[in-house]
């Protein structure tokens, strides 16, 4: 099993919880599957170029203007190459302002790439990543359910960006309410790293 791991969280594990639920989740995967590859790549510490007025042309197939921007694209490379290569990719990531931090957005800008995670036929577009387990391991400030359910919007674009190239195998991990802070966020991470170390042994 070849697992990729895309820590979207500045901040270290022990002030985070996404980052905590999914450490609780490799260790338990680990635990069963000691021969896994596992490649990492932190999005707030490893280059993910962003998409800028030279990189977005070169996305769309134009030659690189510069040495710079074919460095950038080459690296864009190598991030799609190390999504391709994974069976398993495991996610951590806060829910900031109802949705993802930038440099997860800018991450997912890597890897949706035409002709290589996703096409267009006569019948529409077709996903190219099939056959892919994604875990999503989230902290968010507050809950997000019932009549307040629609301000998540982290989840329905990760699902829907990960569904149009192929992978609708997504579990979700969550520790809602972190902003309560104290005994209620404590418990919050607690049981999310309990239900991540379950949720390994499906792995």
């Amino acid at each position: 099993m070849n697992v990729l791991r895309v820590l979207a969280n500045p901040k270290p594990v022990e002030k985070s919880a996404s980052l905590k639920i999914e450490q609780a989740f490799m260790e338990a995967l680990r635990a069963r599957h000691p021969d896994a590859q596992v490649e990492t790549i932190d999005l707030y510490r490893d280059e993910v170029p962003l998409i800028d007025e030279k990189v977005l042309p070169a996305h769309f197939g134009a030659p690189p203007a510069d040495e710079e921007t074919a460095r950038k694209m080459a690296r864009r490379g190598a991030i799609l190459q190390q999504f391709m290569g994974a069976d398993l990719v495991v996610i951590a990531t806060p829910m900031w302002n109802f949705n993802a931090p930038p440099m997860l957005k800018a991450w997912i800008d890597t890897v949706l790439v035409a002709g290589k995670t996703f096409r267009y036929t006569a019948a529409g577009p077709e996903g190219l990543a099939k056959g892919k387990k994604v875990v999503l391991c989230i902290a968010s400030g507050g809950v997000y359910e019932g009549a307040t359910a629609a301000l998540d919007t982290l989840t329905p674009m990760l699902k829907t960006q990960l569904g149009f190239i192929g992978i609708t195998d997504v579990a979700e991990l969550r520790a809602p309410g972190q902003g309560s802070g104290g005994d209620k966020a404590k418990a919050s991470t607690a049981a999310a790293v309990a239900q991540a170390r379950t949720a390994a042994a499906a792995f």
